[in-house]
């Protein structure tokens, strides 16, 4: 795996290619401390990974993360920072991850293993369109491809969904065939719910292969259960609780990036499902986005900035919230005593 880093300080540039150089199969075939130039030998470096430095030139460093990406779809981009400052705006152009410094060795072992896990199936992603795809849970399922384009995937029966959405609600565990005998087919006997089971996960295994998602569901032995893992797939319920995290303290200069991520909650999780399983979770990121919402409001109203306040007021009046909860001279007329 070919390596480039880019890193405005000298001593950490060196102390990075140090750790990568103890990495099996990984090569530093380029360093920089200023980028100066290096769109121009992209081509002739051919790059697996790319390292950048968010410290310095932060704008300008994400504007060539967006370059790199659309020069060459299947590089992995990865930024370094002393802070989180940077990171919502880092994650619109789809990193591998984003590190704090110092890196340390596990966490860079970490990121170096899920290059090349990705790296085993990026080829074929690139070929046909679906690199770096996102899957959208807030609101309905759907799938978000890299160029903006949202497909609904055709699960052929309500089962197949409901244990995809399941599945994927787990992510990364195994669940129970039990469990899943009892969340689908309770009146069925085990031998007929068995073999339910394993057809519906065949027709999953299907329309995700016919969406192009490298996503696996693997089998943890005869009667062991299913786990589903995303791959290159990025999940956009992962990607918004990250960049809520993420935010720095609220203040004039950061309001704005509070915006930016409450917009992107485009509605509760799985919200078109009506699934019993699913909502402690739903209740769980609606109470984050409310939470939040509340604290821009307020910070809004405290700030003399009526027309913002106002705005995200009537968010949180159409989410529900109770008018006791908000001012009452914000209140609109209808509303107030």
């Amino acid at each position: 795996m070919r390596a480039l880093l880019v890193e405005e300080e000298r001593t950490e540039l060196l102390r990075l290619k140090a750790m990568l150089e103890q990495e099996d199969g990984i090569q530093v075939v380029g360093m920089s401390e200023k980028g100066a130039r290096l769109e121009e030998r992209l081509k002739e470096l051919a790059p697996d990974i790319v390292f950048l430095d968010l410290d310095a030139q932060a704008n300008g460093r994400l504007e060539l993360a967006a370059r790199i990406r659309a020069a060459d779809p299947v590089v992995d981009i990865v930024f370094t920072a002393c802070s989180d400052r940077h990171a919502l705006e880092a994650y619109a152009v789809y990193p591998l991850d984003y590190m704090r410094k110092p890196v340390d060795h596990i966490r860079l072992a970490r990121t170096i293993g899920m290059a090349r896990r990705r790296s085993e199936h990026g080829a074929q992603a690139i070929s046909d369109g679906t690199a770096d795809s996102r899957l959208v849970c807030l609101g309905s399922l759907t799938i978000r491809r890299p160029n903006s384009e949202t497909a609904y995937p055709r699960w052929r029966t309500t089962k197949a969904q409901e244990l995809f959405a399941y599945l994927l609600h787990h992510r990364g565990h195994m669940v129970s065939r039990e469990s899943l005998f009892r969340l689908l087919w309770p009146e069925f006997d085990a031998e007929r719910a068995a073999a339910q089971l394993y057809n519906t996960i065949y027709t999953i295994r299907a329309v995700l292969k016919s969406e192009g998602l490298h996503i696996t569901i693997a089998k943890g032995g005869p009667a062991a259960g299913y786990r589903l893992d995303l791959g290159t797939v990025r999940l956009d319920v992962d990607l918004w609780e990250q960049s809520l995290l993420a935010l720095p303290s609220l203040g004039r200069d950061t309001a704005s990036r509070y915006e930016t991520v409450l917009n992107a909650y485009t509605g509760d999780y799985l919200q078109e499902s009506d699934y019993s399983w699913a909502l402690e979770e739903r209740l769980r990121l609606r109470e984050l986005w409310l939470d939040n919402a509340c604290r821009l409001a307020g910070f809004y109203h405290s700030h003399g900035m009526d027309e913002e306040a106002n705005s995200m007021l009537h968010r949180l009046h159409l989410t529900n919230v109770l008018p006791s909860l908000v001012p009452i001279e914000h209140a609109s007329a209808s509303e107030r005593p």
